[in-house]
């Protein structure tokens, strides 16, 4: 075995004397683990999570670090799970785990709690170079623990998907156990180089690549085994695109190997590792029967058909499909030219001769020219699309500037919201149906994808309903189950299990504005999704036009997770939702109801007991008395006011008739006057 230089086993024993011991008030994890703030450990720091000294109240001599995980990134709980407690070989034990308030951010975060590695990183940095280990090392006592904890983390259905030498650890202070490191405070691959990547998983966004498969390990672990036979990073300085580019024209195997002396069982261990073809790539067993003495079968590089004639796109010529899509997606505002003018379709009938692809991308073509012109961009958006799928079915969903496999659309989706980075271009890929093209362009038959796929339509249908419980929050909780509630009213608490939500708000209400509603789109989608109950009546009363039915959707939906799931009494909530309740108390006719209600309301609001709360402001039985009356009172009202109209028109028609019984009486009154003074005047005339 190689010697390790000594100053590295000297500082691993130093490490090995005594435990580190935390400064300042720790916080604590669990009543056992205590976590030291003041104490960080940089050299075991993950570019997603900061370590920091721990210890254990139990045992106070054992040696632990705790990972304190970044807050917007979510963390893998469901490989959580399946690691706490677990010791595997090869793999740093995971001890356990949980959420604190951590003073350094203000808020709670997820902790991780491992056993410390004593003879620290493998590799520093990927800047950095280490003495070389030798082939006897290597071959026989390094890539054996390694393929002993790849076949155990199998066995249980775990990818590490984080396998690098800066995530390789000495287990012990003598440097001959090695470990696999932390792979679950971020998304999987999310902190992996594209170097440690295939060519699919590469093209995609760093949170995008989905947890993958022990494929993606053992590929990873092919580039992390060169480079510690050769003691630093062979293509240190290239950037990822142009690395990418470099994997698909010359083969991973050739171009991280390049020029150097190899020994023999290395140059076949490599091949079988960093083979581009994932299905010809060697599996958990193939590796385990090559540390067994059996060699397999040489792999062979499969070189991509090449075209007679290269075919020129910005300035340059490519020669295989692959590359010209890669290309393509890159510069993805004038891909679409050359394949609109056809010279695409000429390019693989005469230069690559697959007369079965030109067809597709012709066809694809005369849909989107046959587009009504208001849709022409976006036609033209999703030919560019298709034509890709078709040019590399290997590659990742690309869509614009957004590039994911299957299953990371949901790590995707949670990061850029966590970082409120803009949304639009997952949402466009959606509503789109980009991923069904994807899966339509496949060359083969798989039956998983056809659950994915309806999967994909089910998240379309959600993110066309605009209303509160779906859009992209109800997206983002079907596509995580263990993503923590987003909402900024519990962000501060880790919500990750239905159960835990209640609570949470109602430490929220004890410091938060109670002017401030206390539901948002966040918590209702979180509710849709996580809880195992039909709430779709209070979904939909809670997105009622009517402000009163939106405030009792909302309290019917948080009375219903309390009734099924407690805690018993949630004064601080039920108090934070009464303050709403207003508009719904004044909606009560009666005035003595309202009185009544006034005066109960602050006593069922100190029970804590939502249910009840909302039982008794929204009896049906009272709802219903109160309408009859105020129907009965509308009646009243409308009798009373007819009949003293009536008394009001009939006075005036009694003087009408006295006016005109007047007028009669002084006609006839006058036509008498008139004759006896013509009596009189005659009587006089003739007398």
């Amino acid at each position: 075995m190689a010697k390790e230089p000594e100053k590295k086993k000297e500082a691993a024993a130093v490490v090995r004397k005594e435990p580190v011991k935390g400064a300042g008030t720790p916080i604590l994890l669990r009543d056992r683990y205590q976590v030291f703030p003041a104490t960080p450990m940089f050299d075991f720091d993950q570019p997603s999570a900061t370590a920091f000294a721990c210890s254990d109240k139990r045992d106070p001599n054992s040696y632990l670090l705790a990972y304190v995980c970044k807050p917007e990134l979510p963390p893998r709980i469901n490989v959580l799970r399946s690691l706490k407690g677990q010791q595997i070989n090869g793999v740093m034990p995971l001890l356990d785990w949980g959420v604190a308030e951590w003073p350094l951010a203000g808020r709670q975060c997820m902790i991780v709690i491992y056993q410390r590695p004593l003879g620290g990183r493998v590799m520093p940095s990927l800047e950095s170079e280490i003495a070389p280990l030798d082939e006897y090392e290597l071959v026989k006592k390094i890539v054996p623990q390694m393929a002993l904890a790849l076949k155990e983390l199998s066995g249980r259905g775990i990818s590490h998907r984080a396998i690098r030498p800066t995530n390789l650890f000495w287990m012990d202070d003598l440097c001959e156990q090695m470990v696999l490191g932390d792979c679950v405070t971020s998304p999987p691959a999310y902190d992996q180089p594209v170097l440690f990547e295939g060519i699919e998983a590469g093209m995609c966004l760093p949170a995008a690549r989905g947890s993958g498969g022990h494929a993606d390990d053992l590929y990873a672990l092919g580039v992390s085994m060169l480079m510690l036979k050769l003691g630093r990073d062979p293509l240190k300085g290239v950037e990822a695109s142009q690395m990418i580019k470099s994997k698909i024209t010359k083969g991973t195997y050739s171009l991280v190997v390049g020029e150097e002396r190899l020994p023999l069982s290395m140059i076949e261990l490599l091949r079988g590792l960093l083979c581009d073809d994932p299905s010809e790539r060697w599996t958990v067993n193939d590796l385990d029967l090559w540390t067994n003495g059996r060699r397999l079968s040489p792999l062979q590089p499969k070189q991509e058909k090449r075209a007679v004639r290269g075919f020129a796109f910005l300035g340059e010529e490519y020669n295989t499909a692959r590359e010209l899509a890669f290309v393509m997606a890159e510069n993805w505002g004038k891909a679409a030219e050359p394949m609109l003018d056809g010279q695409l379709e000429v390019w693989l009938r005469r230069g690559i001769e697959n007369k079965e692809m030109a067809d597709q991308v012709s066809a694809a073509i005369k849909a989107v020219k046959q587009a009504p012109g208001a849709d022409q961009k976006a036609a033209e958006d999703l030919l560019v699309t298709r034509v890709l799928m078709l040019l590399d079915p290997m590659s990742p969903i690309r869509y614009k500037g957004f590039s994911a496999l299957p299953l990371g659309f949901g790590p995707a989706l949670a990061v850029i919201m966590g970082s409120k980075a803009d949304p639009k271009l997952f949402a466009e890929c959606i509503l789109r149906d980009v991923p069904h093209i994807w899966f339509e362009t496949r060359p083969e038959y798989d039956a998983s994808n056809s659950q994915i796929d309806n999967l994909f339509k089910d998240l379309k249908a959600y993110m066309q309903q605009t209303a509160m419980g779906y859009g992209l929050e109800r997206v983002l909780y079907d596509l995580n189950e263990a993503l923590p509630c987003q909402s900024p009213l519990v962000a501060d608490s880790f919500v990750v299990d239905i159960g835990e939500l209640l609570p949470a708000l109602e430490q929220t209400a004890k410091k938060i504005d109670p002017r401030t509603m206390p539901m948002d789109r966040h918590i209702a989608a979180f509710i849709a999704c996580r809880f195992d109950f039909n709430v779709e009546r209070q979904i939909t009363a809670l997105n009622d036009k009517s402000s009163q039915n939106q405030l009792l959707g909302m309290l019917s939906l948080l009375g219903t997770v309390q009734w099924r799931l407690g805690p018993e009494s949630l004064p601080g909530l039920a108090s934070w939702m009464g303050a709403h309740l207003g508009p719904v108390v004044g909606a009560f006719h009666s005035r003595a109801r309202r009185r009544d209600m006034e005066k109960e309301l602050p006593r069922l609001v100190r029970s804590g007991n939502l249910p009840e709360l909302f039982a008794y402001i929204d009896n049906h039985e009272e709802k219903r008395r109160d309408e009859d009356g105020y129907m009965l009172a509308r009646a009243e009202y409308a009798a009373s006011s007819q009949e003293a109209g009536e008394i009001e028109s009939g006075s005036e028609r009694r003087n009408q008739q006295a006016t005109r019984y007047g007028h009669q009486a002084a006609g006839v009154i006058s036509m008498m006057l008139a004759l006896i003074v013509l009596s009189i005047l005659l009587m006089i005339r003739f007398f």
